[in-house]
């Protein structure tokens, strides 16, 4: 699992468990004021008292007297409600979905009945029914945190047959920005696919591959714009790389149809067929060219672009098709004097293809240009990962999702002044998500490349952001800066040092006493099939450039089905230039074990404060080693990883805290 994914969890799963808190006393008065209708004064006085008792901490005597009102009067919603929500509380997840169905039933205009049935439906292991759910609490009343919900309970789908209205709400999701893209592509991805057109031209280009397929082999005689029609895709396209094996291949024959198409001297375009090809010319700069290409193919492409910047130098006419089908396999601003594109009158399809990639990527480098450095980079390692990070900043993302902070910052509120320093923040993501959220928080993220800061500044420039600053650095050399900050996030970076233990300690020192830390490292155990590619590479002798990485994902994507090679086209980073190259081909990798984690926590007064996982996951290892210090316990957790070794997705993802000043 990426940096991305994980941050991902731990921002929705955080912001979920705070939201439940704050909204469990609301529930309760809205359910005792709904109580005010019962069929008579006893019902009235029994369910207030069984209330009180609740209200007392005494969820087990609550749940007698809620189970006695409910043996007199057994149509009584609300008491089916809060019984349920003891039920919950107390772990009896199926009784508790029972009884929240019940409460539906009877009231279904109740206060957040539908929200606590989703909730329930996601503990029992149901997304099914719980996005069902989600999805009926947002008709009844739109909030932020039921969108939230809704699009946390949709990501874990897979459909097989279309849903008109969830397809709605997934394309809102996208565009207002419910959730991080991320989160979103994989369940968009088989919701897409149950589309018999786009299912038939799938099937088809991977039954020929390598063979290119013709606009007409995959599509019949209406041609590609058969998907333009699909909101959905389209969106998708360009919003997030599609990490699907069966979309790549269709999108690489549409690519390279567009480009014949683009070469011949057919007369103009449809306007439908215009605007799909531009979302897949907008996919593929996403991704960072990653799709197969033959040599012929890339000379064809190579010709068509010198046509291109030659009608540039020479005010001749350009067709519409051009800059969209050279933007398909070159990024526009390599073109010399690309600018002179902005100045002519487009379709609004290609207008938005241009500020992708001449106007953003200008922007970018003229902001990079102002970034302060506040360390040398003298060492060879740092200066071997910064040099692949300038050539491919990791990742490219074009939307965030809602605003999240770290669990560890759980019990501040937003409002308090903080120092926090973002370590490795790469392009910015989660450091934007979490200056979003802390506005009072001075955030200071550092990064050794200034083309991933360049990018991080853009965006978070976008979002109006003041309280952010960035600026270049090397996290060994970091200790000469003279600050302190209360929490440091450090997530993704260690892994990448000459000495991931000197790194942290270096960070660690700049930690003020009762501050929190998050770190991520990488699993010795979970990255086995990491290892397995470094040796293919090896032996292949690949680089790390476009062209042999795009040679290296073939032969991975050929390797056998249940190997270790063929379980990497499940990762999202298998699909775009600098994600592979960071997963795959990095210039500086460590891969830790949980016993040298606690060796190290407990030779540096560390007090570990838990994993950063999906419930489903934290559900597994409760079943396994029950009780509350278990979760804290790396003995504990290092068993269970022995026994599912792929439980930490390639990253342990936790969260420390020094302890304060006596």
């Amino acid at each position: 699992m990426s940096r991305i994914a994980q941050h991902a969890i731990r921002a929705t799963v955080v912001a979920m468990n705070r939201k439940e808190r704050r909204a469990s006393g609301r529930r309760g008065a809205a359910l005792r004021g709904a109580g005010g209708g019962a069929p008579d004064a006893a019902l009235a006085e029994l369910f207030g008292a069984a209330m009180a008792q609740h209200r007392a901490g005494a969820v087990a005597e609550a749940e007698r007297r809620y189970r006695h009102i409910l043996s007199l009067f057994p149509n009584h919603a609300e008491t089916h409600g809060m019984l349920a929500v003891a039920l919950f509380a107390a772990g009896k997840v199926g009784e508790a979905v029972h009884h929240f169905e019940r409460t539906a039933a009877l009231k279904p205009d109740l206060p957040g009945v539908y929200d606590d049935l989703g909730k329930a439906y996601l503990a029992a292991g149901q997304p099914e029914l719980a996005v069902q759910a989600a999805a009926r609490a947002l008709e009844l009343g739109e909030t932020g945190r039921r969108k939230t919900f809704f699009a946390y309970c949709a990501k874990s789908l897979a459909f097989s047959a279309d849903n008109p209205r969830l397809r709605k709400l997934l394309l809102r999701a996208l565009v207002e920005g419910w959730a991080r893209p991320r989160d979103l592509t994989r369940v968009c991805v088989s919701l897409i696919k149950t589309a018999r057109v786009l299912k038939d031209a799938v099937a088809q280009a991977q039954l020929a591959w390598p063979r290119r397929l013709s606009e007409t082999e995959l599509f019949g005689a209406s041609g590609v714009a058969a998907l333009s029609r699909d909101e959905l895709l389209c969106r998708l396209l360009e919003t997030d790389p599609i990490d699907d094996m069966g979309i790549e291949r269709l999108l690489t024959d549409v690519r390279h149809a567009m480009l014949s198409r683009a070469s011949s001297h057919e007369p103009g375009v449809d306007p439908q067929h215009l605007k799909i090809y531009a979302a897949v010319a907008r996919q593929c700069f996403i991704n960072e060219y990653v799709y197969a290409l033959s040599e012929a193919e890339a000379a064809r492409a190579h010709e068509l672009q010198l046509r291109l910047a030659g009608a540039i130098e020479n005010g001749a006419p350009i067709p519409e098709l051009w800059p969209i089908a050279v933007g398909a396999y070159f990024p526009l601003h390599a073109l010399t004097d690309a600018r002179a594109l902005l100045d002519r009158r487009w379709p609004e399809c290609v207008d938005a293809l241009l500020v992708q990639q001449i106007e953003e990527p200008a922007e970018e480098r003229r902001i990079a240009a102002t970034i302060p450095i506040v360390t040398g980079i003298d060492d060879e390692v740092s200066r071997a990962v910064r040099r692949q990070y300038e050539e491919n900043p990791y990742p490219r993302w074009v939307t965030a999702g809602p605003p999240g902070q770290p669990a560890v910052l759980d019990d501040r509120q937003p409002e308090e002044t903080l120092d926090v320093l973002i370590a490795g923040c790469g392009t910015g993501l989660s450091a934007i998500e979490f200056a979003r959220h802390a506005r009072g928080a001075r955030v200071f993220a550092i990064d050794l490349s200034l083309a991933s800061l360049g990018y991080a500044k853009r965006m978070a420039q976008n979002f109006g952001l003041a309280n952010i600053e960035f600026a270049q650095a090397d996290i060994m050399k970091l200790a000469s800066i003279g600050r302190e900050f209360d929490f440091i996030d450090a997530s993704g970076v260690l892994h990448h040092l000459a000495d991931p233990w000197e790194g942290w300690r270096i960070l660690l020192s700049l930690l003020r006493a009762g501050g929190a830390m998050e770190v991520g490292l990488y699993s010795e155990r979970a990255r086995r099939n990491v290892v397995a590619a470094r040796a293919l590479i090896a032996q292949r002798g690949y680089r790390p450039i476009p062209q042999d990485i795009r040679r290296c994902r073939e032969e991975i994507a050929a390797a056998e089905d249940g190997s270790l090679l063929k379980s990497l086209t499940r990762s999202e980073d298998f699909f775009t230039t600098s994600a592979c190259r960071d997963l795959l081909f990095h210039a500086q990798e460590h891969r830790l074990t949980l016993p040298a984690i606690k060796a190290f926590l407990a030779a540096n007064d560390l007090q570990f404060a838990g994993f950063v996982l999906p419930p489903p996951l934290l559900q597994s290892f409760a079943l396994r080693f029950p009780g509350r210090a278990a979760l804290t316990d790396l003995d504990c957790w290092d068993s269970f990883e022995s026994e599912a070794p792929d439980t930490f997705g390639g990253m342990y993802l936790f969260s420390v805290r020094k302890p304060a000043v006596s």
